[in-house]
């Protein structure tokens, strides 16, 4: 697969959740994800908003850290795990807030999809790399011949 159509992929990907957690639940609150959090943890307005703000922000560094390429394999198959977990619980317990549970597992699906192809044949292209460990020398130090 091309490395550049994999950075693609991890450029939505990273677009998607970026969007969703920093603009819909921290910058520009959405009202429909404000009651869908409000109905799941049966709480106040203002403590579904405190609610939303801190997973709006784990939301944006999920999509940095798939933007970024690092560990690559866990945060790719860590947000399939979050998109199925998340609709799950909105399903099971949003009662009412979601309308169309088939069509929200649906429009999640290419996103999952795409996720694993990132985790299967790596970030492609501008991923960022930690620096490799030098192998330790098995001499013992100081000694002179």
């Amino acid at each position: 697969m091309s490395p550049k159509f994999i950075f693609l992929i991890r450029c939505v990907l990273a677009l998607i959740w970026l969007y969703n957690g920093l603009w819909l639940k921290i910058l520009h609150v959405d009202p429909h994800h404000l009651e869908i959090v409000q109905a799941v943890f049966q709480v106040s307005v203002n403590q579904a908003a405190n609610f939303l703000n801190i997973i709006g922000g784990l939301e944006t560094l999920l999509g940095i850290g798939i933007l970024s390429g690092l560990f690559y394999r866990f945060v790719n198959y860590f947000q399939v795990f979050i998109l199925i977990l998340m609709n799950s619980v909105g399903i099971v317990s949003g009662e009412g807030s979601i309308s169309n549970p088939a069509g929200l597992l649906i429009m999640n699906f290419p996103t999952i999809l795409c996720a694993i192809i990132v985790a299967r044949y790596g970030p492609g292209l501008w991923a960022l790399r930690l620096p490799r460990m030098k192998a330790k020398s098995t001499e013992p130090a100081g000694e002179v011949e």
